[in-house]
């Protein structure tokens, strides 16, 4: 069933390329129709891709709530109808190649720059895409940049903090008891003693682990703040429910990212492929809310996004689909 499932959005990913870029092709046109009648899963395929360009900016068709009707009956000559006022849109409301990929390239744009640029006025320190970088804080601590990452710096007598913006840091803590410091990530606190530990916050999952000496952690986002002491080889992650999980591991294997690699045990697709993002110059967008919540094991080169999504995926049973340089879509 899920085989059919992907070869289905793999099909309708075909037919709204080939209907951008020929949209007066009117053999094209009767065949996709054809397509769409042969049974309702392909309106439900071609209204999933849909909604997928939609995602990335692309301009939504006006005839979309048709498609995503549940009853398939009920939209099966509405689709054709609507495909033929389609056929007769003007030129620049069906871009070709170049057209379409101007387009696509201005919604990424839009998504990105905006962020970024609110990212850059708050931070003192950032990184873009695939990029780490390794800053020296005035009291000799030592902060390691993850990809896509963003720090801000506040040190006061008697206090030293550091804010996680965004991305992931790994933090080497020269120790001073008159002043304590802190690594706060959106209502994660977590105090230090002294120490080496890695700080997460991608996606919907903030996460700590320790390589060498001692933290503690709170969430603040919660009432009461759940609250945990981490010791050598111990970490800690809090989801978007501010739901606690902690576990132990080799302090060796902890803070891999920093050589480009992910270190994945009993880890939902969801948050490795989160974790993947910050890599890759794109946009990933995965069809399957099933194929998130499944959960892996394995080692991946995150420098390498494609392979290492092609063996996540793949092991699972899905497909990976590169559309554009900078979109791949996973089903």
């Amino acid at each position: 069933m899920d085989n059919d499932l992907h070869a289905l959005h793999r099909q309708a990913a075909d037919w709204l390329i080939r209907l951008r870029e020929e949209p007066d092709d009117r053999e094209a046109a009767d065949a996709f129709e054809a397509w769409l009648d042969q049974e309702p899963a392909h309106v439900r395929a071609w209204a999933s891709v849909s909604a997928m360009f939609e995602a990335i900016g692309e301009t939504r068709p006006e005839h979309a709530d048709a498609w995503r009707t549940e009853n398939a009956a009920a939209f099966r000559t509405p689709a054709r109808r609507v495909y033929r006022r389609w056929g007769q849109v003007p030129r620049a409301r069906a871009p070709g190649r170049r057209q379409l990929g101007a387009a696509v390239a201005a919604a990424l744009l839009c998504a990105w720059i905006a962020p970024s640029a609110i990212l850059f006025a708050r931070a003192d320190h950032m990184t873009g895409t695939g990029e780490m970088e390794l800053v020296t804080l005035d009291d000799g601590s030592a902060v390691r940049l993850g990809p896509d990452s963003a720090i801000a710096v506040d040190y006061q007598a008697g206090a030293r903090t550091v804010r996680l913006l965004a991305g992931q840091a790994w933090f080497d803590v020269k120790h001073n008891p008159g002043a304590p410091f802190r690594v706060a990530a959106g209502d994660v606190r977590t105090t230090v003693l002294g120490t080496s530990f890695d700080v997460r916050r991608i996606g919907s999952t903030t996460a700590v682990s320790v390589q060498r000496g001692r933290v503690r952690v709170v969430d603040h986002g919660a009432a009461p703040a759940p609250a945990r002491e981490l010791a050598t080889g111990e970490w800690a992650r809090l989801d978007a429910r501010h739901r606690m999980t902690h576990g132990t591991d080799n302090p060796a294997l902890l803070g891999a990212w920093r050589e480009g690699q992910l270190i994945v045990r009993n880890r939902p697709v969801g948050e490795v492929i989160d974790e993947l993002r910050p890599w890759y110059r794109g946009r990933i967008i995965v069809l399957s809310p099933a194929l998130k919540d499944r959960r892996i094991d394995g080692v991946f080169d995150a420098r390498d996004a494609m392979t290492a999504l092609t063996a996540i995926v793949r092991q699972e049973g899905g497909s990976v689909r590169r559309l554009t340089p900078w979109l791949i879509v996973i089903s």
